[in-house]
């Protein structure tokens, strides 16, 4: 992966880098998605134990926001 994942998310800001960084190395998808089931584009693919983490994180930006949000105004 490009992006380089942090250790963990408990704050806004920390959502809204970390969801920029995967925007920014296209590598953001859906957050309600399964990183494990994403095809991703680039090859290598992410190893499992980065995919479990972007699980982990995911999960976490949702504790602290609502990351679909975040995406769609990336996008926009």
């Amino acid at each position: 992966m490009k992006t380089t994942l942090p250790n963990k998310i408990e704050t806004v800001e920390e959502a809204k880098k970390f969801l920029t960084d995967l925007y920014n190395n296209n590598e953001a998808f859906h957050p309600d998605d399964n990183a494990h089931d994403i095809i991703w584009p680039d090859k290598p693919n992410p190893s499992k134990e980065e995919l479990d983490k972007l699980n982990e994180l995911m999960e976490a930006c949702y504790k602290v926001c609502d990351p679909c949000e975040i995406l769609v105004n990336l996008y926009a």
